[in-house]
């Protein structure tokens, strides 16, 4: 996993996690390993995988599964082989590795976790623990709050925390179907008296639309993975189609206010399982997280009646993206986890998203409502030797670094965000349609705007999305240094001379180019030395 402090910048979180390298092992004891396996669980299952991790300050809160009994350990940064304190990792870290889980932690060390708080994974609850506030959960042996959720991310936002989720939807009426969800609840909430005790009075839920618009809509379901633009209010989501049906990805993106006015809507109630679920009016249709002002027993309650929290959790209306149709589709492919960058162009702010998709490659697109370049595909990473087969399990920038950090099972690759001297001409670094780059027409080069000598002398078209598979004749590069080397010129001896090389790829032949035509090498100033086995002849 990679992590950092999201209430402190960035730079301090790439010079505490990335320059000050540690490593600690977190082992699962003999006994606790035994008993998961005795519970018919492999010897792979039974180690300990960390699933929770957050930097809050100086401190690292960290959580695993330790063989299907979860353990949450608090560490200092500055040495994170000492453990500061042990608790109970239930409701806070999966049993099993392999569940979708989230958490987050509140500058004042709240922990917000979204997981299951059982061996069999039957109990899915969002709860609150540890900092100043008591400790709350969703309701218990309940399907209409959550359905078999799978959690994807969490996030605060104001007096809010948001948690993104898919599951199976309760008011489906005609067969299984999963949704997208965002869930809120307050973060003053403390619960009910008598009614929803130690329970959510605040917990609301709707869904999410991604599809594509027409007569009959396409519609991505299954909610992946998320990033969240605070400085924009936005939310950025991955969906794709259900595993069991043709693959498809689409990237959609949700205003904060649209999901807050979805949240003003009325509510979908069901009175019984033998009714239909039904438009209901919201009795608080600007909830604010308000409390009343009350100095007895219900002092501090949230100003939601306890029977409305009971019964009306479920929005009626859905939340809709910025745009109409996905910011970005592809067919027959799976997408997983996305970064967005905010890039200052030569007129303009753009939105560059990294998609990582399941083959292991990383696709470069641009976001925006502009009809002409929607979907723009600036161009797509691979990051791995094609014999290695591992997925990306996650992706973060840090911009003072101005890199994109890859996690992968296995290690972290860090890919810088700017490549402008990939481009060699004005015509490829135009072309190129990256909002990192112009040409610089002083000095001659692809640059990034902060490098350029002058703004009047850079320049950038960003007007159409790039061509792409074009057919590229080869070209050869520059000559190396001359160096000394053997040549073996088919007789009884050999040389020694001077070669040079150059490789043909300036650029390299793509889509049926052809292959540079001339020498990749050069030979000169040869000295030969033939071995004789006649003194006299020689």
């Amino acid at each position: 996993r990679l992590c950092w402090d999201p209430h402190s910048s960035p730079a301090d979180a790439f010079r505490k996690v990335f320059h000050q390298l540690q490593a600690t092992e977190w082992g699962v004891d003999e006994s606790t390993r035994r008993s998961c396996q005795s519970k018919g669980k492999t010897e792979d299952e039974c180690q300990n995988y960390v699933r929770v991790l957050l930097l809050n300050g100086s401190r690292l809160f960290t959580c695993g599964t330790n063989a299907f009994m979860p353990m949450c350990t608090t560490r200092p940064v500055t040495d994170i082989s000492s453990v500061l304190e042990s608790i109970g990792g239930v409701a806070r870290c999966p049993y099993d590795p392999r569940h979708n889980s989230t958490a987050m932690i509140t500058e004042s060390g709240e922990v917000y976790a979204a997981t299951v708080t059982d061996f069999s994974s039957r109990d899915p609850i969002i709860y609150r623990s540890l900092g100043n506030m008591p400790p709350l959960r969703t309701a218990q042996y309940n399907s209409k709050w959550l359905n078999e959720p799978h959690f994807v991310s969490a996030y605060e936002a104001g007096r809010f925390t948001y948690l993104f989720l898919r599951e199976n939807a309760v008011e489906q009426d005609c067969g299984k179907m999963v949704f997208s969800r965002v869930a809120r609840v307050c973060q003053n909430d403390i619960g009910g008296r008598f009614l929803l005790e130690d329970t959510w009075t605040t917990f609301m839920k709707a869904r999410l639309n991604c599809s594509r618009s027409g007569d009959v809509p396409f519609y991505y379901h299954e909610l992946q993975s998320t990033f969240y633009l605070p400085e924009q209010d936005l939310i950025y989501g991955v969906f794709t189609t259900n595993v069991n049906s043709i693959a498809a990805s689409a990237v959609c993106a949700f205003n904060l206010s649209a999901i807050t006015q979805a949240f003003n809507g009325p509510f979908r109630y069901q009175e019984n399982p033998r009714t239909s679920w039904l438009s209901t009016p919201n009795p608080i249709p600007n909830f604010q997280c308000g409390t009343v002002n009350d100095s007895g027993p219900g002092g501090n309650l949230t100003e939601r009646s306890l029977q409305d929290a009971q019964r009306l959790f479920l929005m009626s209306e859905v939340v809709q993206p910025i745009s109409t149709d996905p910011l970005v589709t592809q067919d027959n492919i799976r997408f997983s986890r996305l970064a967005v960058d905010i890039v200052q162009g030569r007129d303009t702010l753009y939105h560059v998203m990294y998609i990582s998709t399941e083959y292991g490659t990383i696709i470069k697109a641009l976001s925006t409502t502009n009809k002409s370049l929607r979907g723009c595909y600036l161009e797509e990473m691979s990051i791995r030797p094609e014999n290695m087969q591992e997925p990306i399990l996650n992706l973060q920038i840090l911009h003072s670094d101005r890199s994109l950090f890859v996690g992968l099972p296995s290690r972290v690759l860090k890919i810088p965000l700017e490549r402008c001297s990939n481009y060699k001409t004005e015509q490829d670094c135009l072309g190129a349609r990256d909002p990192y780059c112009g040409w610089d027409r002083k000095q001659k080069r692809c640059t990034t705007i902060e490098d350029s000598s002058n703004m009047s002398q850079w320049s950038q078209d960003i007007t159409k999305c790039p061509e792409r598979n074009l057919t590229q004749d080869g070209g050869f590069g520059q000559w190396s240094p001359w160096q000394a080397c053997n040549h073996d010129d088919g007789g009884e001896g050999t040389s020694t001379c001077q070669c040079r090389t150059r490789a043909c790829d300036n650029p390299r032949p793509q889509c049926g180019g052809m292959e540079c035509v001339g020498a990749n090498i050069e030979v000169a100033n040869c000295s030969r030395y033939t071995y004789c086995t006649n003194p006299y002849a020689c």
